[in-house]
């Protein structure tokens, strides 16, 4: 928004909330990206997500298919800059869906559905697949990704990736370290 921009101009974003309707026929918000999702997901990125995608680099290492383009007579084909040519096979996007869901705890897949749906993580394991489904679909269409993506690539570099050493051992902490139970402190409200 600019020092230009009108109240009505405001209250129009306001009032066009883009609007999912779910299987039982109700109608809810599309939730919005906001600083507090993405404080969220930033947070769980910095932390469960750089685990998990060491581990999905690791694993998608390990199923690339990597083969010499060869040429009639065998020999392995080269580029203008005489580096060898290579066909490579990636692993498919299923098989990527595939492996989150086998190797992310069910906990996790329900924090990082919390956050983007703003509910709790009881609250997302008790909805309808489904309407989970469109509620994302939403709001990954209502969402400027291209925006986001361009934002965390210029701040990317400013983070420093975990080595196999720092990801182990954070993975060892993760399992070895049991929940707290919160306390509750009464405070008395001041004169």
């Amino acid at each position: 928004m600019t020092e230009n921009t009108t109240v009505e101009q405001i209250n129009s974003v306001v009032t066009e909330m883009k609007m999912v309707e779910l299987s039982d026929g109700s109608k809810i918000p599309v939730p919005r990206l906001t600083n507090k999702k993405v404080l969220q997901l930033v947070k769980f990125v910095a932390g469960d997500g750089m685990i998990i995608y060491s581990k999905f680099t690791d694993w998608r290492k390990d199923h690339t298919e990597v083969t010499p383009i060869l040429d009639e007579e065998g020999k392995q084909k080269v580029d203008e800059e005489n580096n060898p040519l290579f066909n490579t096979k990636f692993p498919t996007i299923e098989e990527g869906v595939e492996f989150f869901l086998s190797e992310v705890p069910d906990e996790k897949i329900a924090n990082l559905l919390a956050i983007l749906l703003d509910k709790t993580a009881d609250e997302t394991e008790e909805m309808d697949f489904f309407d989970t489904s469109l509620i994302i679909a939403e709001f990954l269409a209502n969402t400027p990704i291209e925006k986001l993506t361009a934002l965390v690539k210029k701040i990317r570099p400013k983070f420093r990736t975990m080595s196999k050493e720092e990801v182990k051992e954070a993975s060892q902490k993760e399992q070895t370290v049991e929940p707290q139970k919160a306390s509750v402190v009464q405070l008395s409200p001041s004169p």
